[in-house]
């Protein structure tokens, strides 16, 4: 009983977190700062009580309440009653597609969260997000040189007592801890003066914190790295030219073939570019070893040849989408360009590629995203440590590593940054590549 009354508070609860975001939108898209001051004031008292409910009929007569408020406002700030479901309906869908967007950005704040974390909160439960550490005396050092870290002491035999400032002079081989008291201490006094050294356990010892990320994660993570690497540069660098000639190769070969396919006329056109479509059904296991063998009998193993030279030879989904934009683009230009004197290459190179710009850079948004992130094929066609990749070198990173997350973690952020910053700045033309594939041609 208790679960379908919780079930019922959280749907009321989320109906009138719709109604108050559409009253918010409503009073914003009027000007009412009235309504808009109100549906605020709502709402941070409804997430207050929300937050504070134990009881489930408690809290949905507070969703309800809230619920209905929201619904007043949203038909005061627009008396149309179809402009209300409207705006309501519109809120639903914004504040449905942000929720989905923090719950996938859950792990990528945990990556964050974890290369920035001390070795003691890496599997601290219930887990921390944000990074804090232990407050440190650089005036009092210990025997490895590391500045004391201040904690509060509380003797086993006596929990009740108020807790004693000390630091952390040295661990003990028997795992105990030499600790000193610290000014001012509540409990200072006879039992325990300024300056005492005595020992404790790990139990009785409750570090002081304060909010503060490990950047040294990330300088650690580097420093690790083999030093004939150059602290990862060469994998950087294989991975940048693997990279630019995957996508120079992609995007080149794919216009070309699909500007074939589309613009110019030769028997068995049709047939042949059905023969392409169905090689995307062709599962990638099954051509591997084909592959494999036809590199290794051309000498290419332990290159970096078998990793960009396919590039070259098309894709056949990219050059599908290509079609696609090619056919949408008015045969008129393509003429005015003949008549000009321009020949057929002239007029792919002059005419069709600057028309299809938002298609290129999505295929080469795509081809850039596949190279960074290509383990699979260093993995079969490379063994030398000098020429692998970024995702590859990850790997042997992990495998030397597991013990140590933060430097893992503080790894991984550095091999994903760059797509990310790229794909932040570029996801404008990436969208309007595919979303407009297909909708002319014939």
């Amino acid at each position: 009983m208790m679960v379908v009354l919780w079930l019922i508070a959280s749907l009321l609860s989320l109906l009138a977190t719709v109604f108050l975001a559409a009253a918010t939108v409503a009073a914003v898209r009027a000007r009412q700062t009235g309504a808009l001051a109100a549906s605020l004031a709502v709402s941070i008292v409804f997430l207050a009580l929300l937050l504070g409910v134990r009881q489930p009929i408690v809290a949905a007569f507070v969703a309800l309440v809230a619920g209905l408020v929201g619904r007043a406002l949203v038909q005061r700030c627009t008396p149309n009653a179809s402009r209300a479901l409207q705006v309501t309906k519109l809120s639903a869908a914004h504040l449905t597609l942000l929720c989905g967007s923090l719950l996938f950005l859950i792990p990528f704040a945990w990556l964050i969260s974890t290369s920035l974390k001390p070795d003691d909160e890496q599997a601290a439960f219930p887990p921390v997000w944000i990074p804090t550490q232990q407050i440190t005396l650089p005036d009092i050092t210990r025997p490895d040189g590391m500045p004391a870290g201040v904690s509060d002491y509380t003797p086993k035999g006596n929990p009740t007592a108020a807790p004693v400032r000390v630091a952390e002079v040295a661990d003990l081989p028997n795992g105990d801890i030499r600790i000193r008291v610290l000014p001012p201490s509540a409990s200072a006094g006879k039992e325990f003066p300024v300056g005492k050294e005595l020992t404790a356990s790990r139990e009785e010892l409750t570090k002081i914190r304060h909010v503060s990320p490990r950047w040294e994660n990330y300088s650690e993570a580097l420093a690790y790295l083999p030093p004939e690497t150059l602290h990862g540069l060469r994998f950087l660098g294989n991975t940048l030219l693997l990279t630019l000639l995957s996508a120079l190769g992609t995007v080149l070969s794919s216009s070309l073939v699909a500007y074939a396919f589309a613009r110019l006329h030769w028997p068995g056109r049709n047939l042949w570019f059905g023969v392409l479509l169905a090689t995307m059904m062709i599962p990638g296991a099954v051509t591997m070893m084909p592959q494999f063998l036809i590199f290794r009998s051309l000498g290419w193993y332990d290159t970096l040849r078998p990793l960009w030279v396919p590039a070259f030879f098309g894709s056949a989904f990219n050059v599908f989408l290509l079609r696609q934009f090619f056919l949408s683009i008015p045969s008129e230009l393509e003429d005015a360009a003949k008549i000009d004197g321009c020949g057929p290459f002239a007029v792919y190179w002059r005419v069709m590629l600057p028309l299809v710009k938002p298609a290129l850079a999505a295929i080469a948004i795509m081809s850039v995203l596949g190279s960074w992130n290509n383990f699979q094929g260093p993995l079969i066609y490379l063994s030398s440590p000098e020429r692998m990749p970024l995702a590859y070198a990850l790997q042997l990173y992990q495998t030397a590593h597991s013990g140590e997350p933060g430097l893992l973690m503080a790894a991984s952020t550095l091999v994903v940054f760059p797509i990310i910053v790229l794909f932040f700045f570029t996801q404008r033309y990436f969208i309007e590549g595919v979303s407009l594939t297909g909708l002319g041609g014939r």
